[in-house]
């Protein structure tokens, strides 16, 4: 399933219009540039952003390429641009609102899970608008009583060896990474034979072995790890496609130097890594040990509160690589480590790599609990809207 994104110029955020129409007609009262009257000048490219600003000749509000995701009906869902009405420092348009750039990839991380969730959405229809025909009661009742057992007539025709299949389950069903396995990749089901333990059958390599409870929580472990480093190789990809190679890109084997607090001059020699600008450390006033080497991650934001309905807007799970070289604190902090802020101002002991894999693990674990949790409270809410639809009923009588 796909979104349709299409790419045009042709207006703003409504918080812009006021600032847009004033500068135009700014635009349009001033003299001429060149001399010679506005007609030769209509081909200049802007001067203040020219790597994005797509408007020519003379003018005062800068407008990016727009990105527009439209709907089936022919409406626009969702817009985005970038908009500089001051000629300093450009904003996104996003919808109705102007966005920072921290804004924006929180945001950006929200459309990913929801098209995440759209594309779940659209498996769930494909699923039933197939044309597969639905089984009889007979045909889906395991006769050995086994409740995970879809009762296939095949896998229980032998008296001496029944075997009992789950439902099939596979990702990707039907996407163009599946190539030739229309039915998805990845497929499991669960499993038994006769009054065995339980297991769970994986494709695996297309061997599908049988794993027992501990190979599958190996399985997912190592899933988790594989997850990271696809999501980690996304952001390479992005990184390539729009010409940037970090947040805020570092100059490998950048050089330079500071007077400490004692008139003291030291050289020092950033780790490729680092986008720390370092502008503070060269006043006189640091100690050695407060210079930094420095690699944010992506900021994420979820509200919460020490108090009841004071719920603000915080950032979560937030990751950043570092090093001091001449740290007092402890040699955890000399070495290059990672710090994970794991709520306002909540952070993690420097982490070595062993470490932060456990930790990755331990949030993934807690990640599959709240997936757990969410069909459970889906439940939960049901059935209270039955309660309370019975408890007004019979006030009602």
């Amino acid at each position: 399933m796909s979104i349709a994104v299409s790419k045009t110029t042709d207006s703003i955020s409504a918080k812009g219009r006021t600032a847009l129409a004033a500068s135009q007609g700014a635009a349009n009262s001033a003299a001429p540039a060149n001399g010679i009257g506005l007609q030769g000048d209509n081909q200049q490219l802007c001067t203040v952003h020219p790597d994005w600003c797509t408007e020519t000749g003379v003018h005062d509000a800068h407008l990016g390429a727009r990105y527009v995701v439209m709907g089936n009906d022919g409406r626009e869902l969702l817009d985005a641009r970038l908009l500089d009405f001051s000629g300093s420092e450009p904003v996104i348009g996003l919808g109705e609102t102007d966005t920072d750039s921290a804004e924006a990839h929180a945001k950006a991380i929200e459309l990913r899970r929801f098209a995440d969730e759209l594309e779940i959405l659209a498996d769930k229809v494909d699923v039933c608008t197939s044309d597969e025909q639905p089984r009889d009661t007979e045909r889906t009742t395991c006769p050995d009583g086994v409740s995970f057992c879809d009762g296939d007539p095949g896998d229980h025709e032998d008296p001496r060896e029944h075997f009992h299949h789950g439902p099939f389950t596979a990702m990707g069903a039907h996407r163009p990474y599946a190539g030739r396995h229309g039915d998805g990749i990845m497929a499991f089901h669960l499993s038994q034979v006769n009054g065995e333990t339980p297991g769970l059958d994986f494709v695996a390599g297309g061997d599908w072995p049988t794993l027992d409870l501990g190979e599958v929580d190996e399985l997912i472990s190592d899933m988790s790890g594989h997850l990271a480093k696809l999501r980690a190789a996304r952001t390479q990809i992005a990184d390539l496609t729009s010409g940037r190679t970090s947040e805020t890109a570092a100059t490998p084997g950048r050089t330079w130097t500071y007077d400490d607090r004692y008139g003291t001059r030291h050289t020092v020699n950033c780790p490729s890594w680092c986008t720390t600008e370092h502008h503070d450390d060269m006043d006189g006033t640091r100690h050695p040990a407060d210079v930094h080497h420095q690699l944010y991650g992506t900021v994420a934001h979820a509200e919460y509160t020490e108090g009841y309905e004071d719920y603000k807007s915080w950032q979560l799970l937030c990751s950043h690589l570092a090093v001091s070289p001449d740290s007092t604190a402890s040699p955890a902090y000399r070495v290059p480590h990672v710090l994970v802020e794991v709520a306002a101002d909540m952070y993690t002991r420097p982490m070595q790599p062993d470490q932060l894999a456990e930790f990755i693990e331990t949030v993934a674990g807690q990640l599959e609990e709240l997936r757990a949790m969410q069909p459970k409270l889906v439940a939960a809410r049901a059935e209270w809207a039955t309660r309370t639809e019975t408890t007004t009923s019979a006030e009602s009588s």
